[in-house]
């Protein structure tokens, strides 16, 4: 049974803020999945034997299941058989809570490059001898639905097909940490971003510049030259970043809404400048 914590209890003069009791078993049965080494599809006792063994009111249990459901972490299961069953938490649901936690700070994408140009070419060095043929050939198709966009000047298509070819490069990186701070930029760059500058050249030459990154990418990952791809990489990193400045890029000012903006709702909301050192007024 968990102990219940008192909201009078002091610590220094300071009056310690009461934990409710809903919260103190939510992260009871937090412990217990962890200590038990519990598993995604494993369960825990159903709601009933929970709110017996923990002696408090069915909506106190309720409660503290649902934190954890809305958390991610349980799923309820229906039915005689049913109840809380452990789940994973998912990569999407966990970036839906940055950008909430973003949506409230001051975006600048010189801060957004200065990380991605490390992890982008840290992540390019992990994969070399890592990418498997089903891999080189959804970046080589990759790399046709980028020249097909540029040449029929859909910028759409185009602009989230190039992040989409580094979401394909994670696939190939063991290391966890890694691939989610970057699918997570990347996923910031596809979907939030937009461009106040309509220069038609500027656009192709961000174009022109990602396919001939992409392609010189794959050849050096056929030759698995360390060396190179981290090069390149980093150059690539670079240019976009010069490509953003110069088409005047900006975030959405809604980072909160779980849909990616589509054209009709995006003229319901305005931009938030990203503010470049130098950058014009």
């Amino acid at each position: 049974m968990v102990e219940r914590r008192h909201s009078r209890a002091r610590v220094g003069g300071a009056r310690v803020k009461r934990i409710k009791l809903s919260d103190q078993i939510a992260d009871d049965l937090r412990r217990r999945i962890a200590h038990d080494k519990m598993m995604p599809g494993d369960r825990l006792p159903h709601e009933r034997a929970l709110t017996e063994e923990y002696g408090c009111a069915k909506s106190t249990m309720r409660e503290a299941l649902k934190a954890l459901e809305v958390e991610g972490l349980l799923t309820m299961q229906s039915g005689p058989n049913g109840g809380p069953e452990v789940r994973t938490v998912s990569i999407d649901s966990v970036m839906q809570q940055l950008r909430q936690y973003l949506h409230f700070q001051k975006l600048d994408f010189k801060h957004v490059y200065e990380l991605r140009r490390s992890l982008e070419t840290t992540l390019a060095a992990n994969v070399v001898g890592k990418l498997t043929p089903a891999l080189f050939l959804r970046l080589e198709d990759n790399i046709r639905i980028c020249e097909e966009a540029n040449a029929r000047g859909d910028r759409t298509v185009g602009r989230s097909a190039e992040t989409e070819f580094h979401d394909i490069l994670c696939e190939a990186c063991d290391n966890v940490l890694l691939v989610f701070m970057c699918r997570f930029l990347n996923s910031l760059l596809r979907d939030l971003v937009s461009y106040r500058s309509h220069s038609l050249k500027e656009n192709e030459a961000f174009g022109d510049h990602n396919v001939a990154s992409h392609k010189a990418l794959l050849e050096a990952y056929r030759a698995q030259d360390d060396g190179a791809v981290s090069r390149i990489m980093e150059e690539h990193m670079c240019c976009a970043e010069h490509f953003m400045l110069r088409l005047d890029a900006s975030f959405h000012s809604d980072l909160l809404s779980r849909e990616t903006p589509g054209p009709e709702r995006l003229k319901r909301t305005s931009g938030i400048r990203m503010d470049f050192p130098g950058s014009p007024d």
